[in-house]
């Protein structure tokens, strides 16, 4: 599947009420994204919930899959350095869970990262065999750059991380990030 992230990406899945597509999101999008984050969050607690100001901030760097006007999953990309950047916030609605809109976002994030020119992405999850699936391999948080780990310290997970940091390198012969890692 070719992705044009300029463009709305047809799926030519039809849902309620048009066909499915994955585009990046807008400011009214805001408010659902925010739902979706923190209700599957809250449920399945495979992802960290998000304030309505942290979204607006980062707002440009999420990408939704929308039936109609309802978002019904979304993923975004954070770039931390001119190579380096990390895969965040990816949910589904759990009326849409298992038909496959997880994978199309990941495709779409991997374009966007690639056109991008990003050599390296990252992710800390609950679930690496959903990522190592796109060919992210598991890592350690202390091989991370330092800069990723800003905002570690003011997770609520912090003290007792149960996620897995994950890597994926885009470029062939990437020898690392740039920025320098935490540990030497």
């Amino acid at each position: 599947m070719t992705v044009e992230l300029q463009n709305p990406i047809q799926t030519g899945v039809m849902g309620l009420h048009a066909p499915i597509i994955i585009r990046r999101a807008r400011m009214k999008d805001v408010a659902q994204i925010f739902k979706l984050v923190n209700q599957m969050a809250r449920l399945k607690n495979n992802l960290l919930p998000r304030s309505m100001s942290e979204l607006y901030e980062h707002s440009r760097d999420f990408l939704v899959a929308v039936d109609g006007e309802r978002v019904i999953g979304t993923c975004s990309l954070h770039i931390f350095w001119e190579d380096l950047a990390e895969v965040r916030s990816l949910a589904v609605d759990l009326d849409y869970q298992k038909q496959g809109w997880g994978e199309l976002l990941m495709d779409a994030i991997l374009e966007d990262a690639r056109d991008l020119n990003l050599l390296r992405l990252f992710t800390l999850t609950t679930i690496p065999l959903f990522f190592e699936r796109f060919g992210f391999v598991v890592s350690t948080k202390e091989q991370l750059p330092s800069k990723t780990w800003s905002e570690c310290f003011r997770c609520p997970k912090f003290t007792e991380c149960d996620e897995t940091a994950l890597v994926l390198d885009l470029a062939p012969g990437f020898k690392g990030p740039k920025s320098l890692p935490m540990f030497r």
